[in-house]
């Protein structure tokens, strides 16, 4: 049976305290620690063996560095996304519209998370060649030297927006694939404004619901967009406030 070692809160440990920590087992190495500092989004180590895990935490906790042992099979499993293009906002629902501009509705008292983040999303693009942008080859010339153009995998930073609902469902927005005209006179010509004004007024017709590092920061003032280095390091977060969430349901 595996093991996953989670922070108890979500405080960014030392990397000199998870160095010294990791250095107990002979299977950890330094740069394990700094990627756990890098990544530390609630989940430090993953597919640990129960002994091996045990002597981890107990090294953390000698650092002040508080986690949980929690069997691999029992973390939540992050639902699959529904796919947000429009919404808009009545006094007891949020609606819903997705890219075929089907509507759902979902009452503002049945939103359990509110998570939002500036998140590098890994993307492929295609250059062009000198040669395919040259007057000839758009003349038609050469055709057969298409394939000088290359494709290279790129990190840029998008605004996303995801909402939890009780009974699992779970719905995601990306900033610049959603029209914000449901903001009416609000909507700016900032695309980061009108994102922040989003997550403002879901937090503010949801009070109940939990909210991820990125969500709360958008609602400070002034806000601020939360960044993460990854989609793992994002969806990490989701994965810890969603067990978090059930462990207080069960009052541990």
């Amino acid at each position: 049976m595996l093991y996953a070692i989670l922070q108890k809160e979500l405080v960014l440990p030392e990397v000199e305290k998870l160095r010294r920590a990791f250095s107990v087992s002979p299977l950890l190495t330094k740069l394990d620690a700094q990627t756990a500092f890098n990544d530390a989004y609630g989940i430090l180590l993953r597919g640990q063996e129960e002994e091996h895990a045990r002597l981890i935490q107990g090294a953390l906790l000698e650092e002040r560095v508080e986690t949980e042992l929690v069997e691999e099979a029992k973390l939540p499993a992050l639902p699959v996304a529904r796919i947000v293009r429009q919404m808009a906002y009545e006094p007891e629902h949020l609606i819903l519209t997705d890219p075929m501009q089907r509507q759902a509705r979902a009452a503002w008292s049945d939103i359990l998370l509110i998570a939002a983040g500036y998140v590098k999303l890994r993307e492929v693009r295609r250059h062009r060649s000198a040669l395919e942008e040259s007057p000839t080859h758009a003349a038609g010339i050469g055709e057969d030297l298409r394939s000088d153009s290359t494709s290279r995998e790129e990190e840029h930073p998008h605004m996303l927006l995801e909402l939890f609902l009780n009974g699992g469902t779970r719905y995601s927005l990306q900033a610049d694939e959603f029209s914000f005209k449901h903001l009416g006179a609000r909507q700016s010509d900032d695309l980061s404004l009108d994102f922040v004004a989003v997550v403002r007024d879901l937090a503010e017709r949801a009070p109940q619901a939990g909210q991820n590092r990125g969500a709360y920061h958008a609602c400070l003032e002034p806000p601020e967009l939360f960044p993460y280095p990854s989609k793992a390091a994002y969806q990490e977060e989701l994965l810890w406030m969603l067990w978090r969430i059930e462990r207080l349901r069960r009052g541990a």
